[in-house]
């Protein structure tokens, strides 16, 4: 065969591969278009007058949708404006619960993608565990919103080789983290400030966990170390949960070592709760050779820190190792941990445990692809630390997506039923920091709460 000939074969398989691949990308475009009030929503919710509007009015609960190009930038700012629009009017008038929720790896904003479905059913398991707990008070009429936070973390859609975007999404994600997304939690936390009546908490996912770490980290490390005089760190919204975070332990090293200097006030409430399972393989170990693969050429160092050792040796100070802190995701990073979820049991007998990780030192060991080892940790911590790092296992979250199951939903129910219930007893200041001590700075008090809540939801929505 010529050359020629070889030349226009090999044109054939590149432009066939081109098409291939052109066909399995998924779309880098927003996928909910108008500005309608999504009020068809209540009668049709399957109508593409619902299903294409960024604000969606149903029965029991709204749910609006802000999407992102991968530079960070949102698609169209007047449909975002008109979002935070709504949402404000509702604060102001009856005032709202909000929810903001970012979704990770493999998901976008697509009616039909798994993270949507699971996030609906979420809130319309949430309205029935508001209405039941409030019902009654002033609480009780605050409107349950949504925001559904999406961008293109599904950049391929053939099954094989979407694994390998690893890379690629992961530095979208910091894009994200550093751009529009921090404008729009700034916005939403801004408009549901001030006032009792409105509780707002941020919910981040694998590589939306990262998002969210990487728009509030410098936020975080300002307030814990720009303290009012009674040692209070003002808390960003009512709450800020990461689920199986995908970003490395090294991101939030600024923020947790600001948060160790002195002691905080006895009511301080939590600035930031991550929550990961032994039994998520992707950031135990996915994400670890993502890691060593992607930084082969960086130079790292072993740090000197004061506050680092093994807990069986406090007295001896150990190297801050780089290459962990670069290849361990934060909720996996055994040094941060705090705490240990568990559940025993089944159905209506389920009963979940809390316990500190200086009492279960043991079970808060480094695991996954690592050479950590030992019980390194951090310390001592001051009074009333308000970073919250809980590690948990398969009878809670069974591996790295399942975030949505009911466990899962009674730890973050909890965590917004406190918030809701300091708000009725004490107003805004209780709701942001005055008052009792939160739930979760006592373990036993916290894992009570979870325990109704399971029951509360009912063992036929298991």
């Amino acid at each position: 065969m010529d050359q020629a000939g070889s030349t226009s074969i090999g044109k054939r398989i590149l432009g066939a591969l081109g098409a291939c691949l052109t066909a399995a990308c998924a779309s880098n475009a927003p996928y909910h278009t108008t500005s309608e009030d999504g009020g068809a929503c209540r009668t049709d919710p399957d109508s593409p007058a619902c299903r294409s509007s960024a604000y969606q009015e149903f029965e029991r609960f709204d749910l609006a949708f802000a999407e992102f190009s991968e530079r960070g930038n949102a698609f169209d700012d007047a449909r975002v404006e008109a979002v935070l629009a709504k949402i404000a009017a509702k604060a102001r008038a009856d005032g709202v619960v909000l929810i903001v929720f970012v979704h990770g790896w493999k998901h976008n904003a697509s009616e039909d993608d798994p993270n949507v479905l699971s996030f609906k059913d979420s809130l319309e398991t949430m309205t029935g565990v508001l209405g039941s707990s409030f019902a009654g008070t002033a609480l009780g009429s605050r409107r349950l919103v949504g925001v559904y936070v999406g961008w293109r973390g599904a950049s391929i859609e053939l099954p094989l080789l979407k694994e390998l975007t690893f890379w690629d999404r992961k530095a979208v994600a910091e894009e994200l983290g550093s751009g529009g997304v921090t404008r729009l939690l700034l916005d939403l936390d801004r408009i549901t400030a001030g006032e009792a009546r409105n509780v707002m908490v941020v919910v981040g996912h694998s590589f939306g966990g990262a998002i969210v770490v990487r728009a509030l980290s410098d936020l975080i490390t300002e307030r814990v170390t720009n303290r009012a005089d009674d040692e209070r760190a003002r808390v960003f919204a009512d709450g800020v949960l990461v689920l199986n975070p995908a970003i490395e332990a090294n991101q939030a090293l600024p923020f947790v070592e600001a948060a160790l200097q002195r002691p905080y006030a006895r009511d301080q409430l939590p600035l930031f709760i991550s929550i990961s399972s032994d039994a998520d393989a992707a950031t135990h170990y996915a994400f670890p050779a993502g890691q060593t693969i992607g930084l082969a050429t960086w130079r790292q160092a072993d740090l000197q820190r004061s506050y680092y050792h093994d807990r069986r040796a406090p007295e001896q100070p150990l190297p801050l190792r780089e290459r962990h802190l670069d290849a361990t995701t934060a909720g996996n990073f055994a040094p941060f941990l705090t705490h240990r979820l568990h559940a025993d049991g089944e159905g209506d007998a389920l009963r979940f445990t809390l316990d500190t990780c200086e009492a279960a030192g043991e079970r808060c060991r480094p695991m996954g692809w690592t050479t950590l080892s030992g019980q390194p940790t951090i310390g001592p911590l001051p009074a009333h630390y308000p970073l919250y790092f809980i590690k948990t296992d398969k009878s809670v979250m069974t591996d790295h997506n399942d975030i949505f199951n009911q466990k899962v939903r009674s730890f973050v129910f909890t965590v917004i039923d406190d918030v809701v219930r300091r708000a009725l007893a004490g107003g805004v200041k209780a709701a942001r920091g005055e008052g009792e001590p939160p739930l979760i700075a006592s373990p036993e008090r916290f894992a009570a709460r979870m325990n109704a809540l399971w029951s509360q939801m009912g063992s036929g929505a298991r």
